[in-house]
């Protein structure tokens, strides 16, 4: 486990209760309408929650559910875990080759959406970003506990960008052996999506799958309604669920957030975030508090909400509003610490408060 997952797995719990609540109580007046089974684990240095609405399950398939859940993201974790030594990111990014690496067809599909979605936004969402990332600490290394030079940040945006990597149809071309990958951008969300994909594969129609925060929801919830999901007010240390910004109801769709005021680290006096803008090599510096982002799939929601992040609050907007069959909703921290919110046009159509 990292250094930042017991603090990372304590705040998703909580914003997990409060989720929970949202979805336990908000209807606490109408009838139950299905049985609802819920579990949750430990993956990816995070954890998830699932629950799964229909009719009874019996104990024996709950099991049985949960183990096949459970297996899968414990895979899952081989393939993109950066803490895991002998994972396959792991040892693609230790292949100092410059030779076609063979991979498998999960990672090649990650990384070809982190790729595409690199070339959209003109670089703000970058896979290559990993030396930078452990630079400042948000990484599997320590970190350091300074400020880069212009040297270090220019050797580093040697080593990034959206051709430095070419994808082939078992393979993965680095064009600099040094050249390393950081997925946590866009796994999670792929990850949710999957388990989703196995559950309706199960025959269940209403499901609700949370991964680290990230979300992918189908059907309905044990009240008949859409899932109804919390949006935290981004304030520092303030646990997940006690301020809420927004609630929205969705159905087949999925939900991501970004923000600077969960994962953030002090240096030199400065309040840094782990977001880091692949083009200038260093952490984001706007007002842009927090990125939450609804599209057909996590994979998409949980990489633009990266990218949004990145682009800041002008540019951001403009931007996520020309993505097709995605919406978002960007909180500002102005300097009196008050909030100001901008929404995409179709945003407010999944919005119940």
């Amino acid at each position: 486990m990292n250094k930042q997952s017991k603090k990372t797995n304590f705040i998703v719990s909580l914003m997990w209760f409060g989720i929970l609540l949202l979805i336990l109580t908000s209807c606490s007046d109408e009838a139950i309408l299905h049985d609802e089974f819920a579990f949750s684990g430990s993956t990816m240095g995070t954890t998830y929650h699932i629950i799964i609405v229909g009719d009874s399950i019996e104990v024996l398939q709950r099991s049985s559910i949960a183990t096949q859940v459970d297996s899968f993201l414990l895979a899952y974790n081989h393939i993109f875990s950066t803490y895991v030594d002998k994972s396959e990111i792991s040892r693609f990014n230790r292949n100092q080759t410059i030779e076609p690496i063979p991979v498998s067809a999960k990672l090649l599909h990650v990384v070809i959406a982190g790729q595409e979605l690199c070339v959209k936004s003109g670089g703000a969402f970058d896979i290559t970003v990993m030396p930078i990332v452990n630079f400042f600490g948000f990484g599997f290394e320590p970190g350091e506990n300074r400020f880069p030079t212009v040297d270090e940040i220019d050797a580093w945006l040697q080593l990034t960008g959206c051709d430095i990597l070419e994808a082939g149809d078992t393979t993965l071309t680095k064009s600099d052996p040094r050249v390393s990958i950081d997925l946590s951008a866009i796994a999670k969300g792929d990850a949710s999506d999957e388990v989703a994909n196995l559950l309706l594969a199960l025959g269940f129609k209403n499901i609700f799958v949370e991964i680290g925060g990230e979300i992918m929801t189908h059907g309905v919830n044990k009240f008949g309604e859409s899932w109804r999901i919390g949006i935290d007010r981004p304030s520092f240390d303030i646990a997940s669920g006690v301020e809420l910004q927004h609630v929205i109801q969705l159905n087949n769709m999925g939900v991501a957030s970004s923000g600077d005021y969960r994962n953030y680290r002090e240096v030199e006096g400065r309040r840094i975030s782990h977001t880091i803008d692949p083009r200038t090599g260093s952490p984001i510096d706007h007002h842009l508090a927090s990125v939450t982002v609804i599209a057909k799939t996590c994979i998409l929601a949980d990489a633009l909400a990266t990218c949004v992040m990145v682009l800041g609050p002008e540019e951001g907007l403009s931007w996520l509003e020309d993505y097709p069959q995605a919406e978002g909703l960007l909180i500002i921290r102005e300097k009196d610490g008050s909030f100001k919110e901008f929404t995409s046009s179709g945003f407010r159509q999944y919005m119940i408060d």
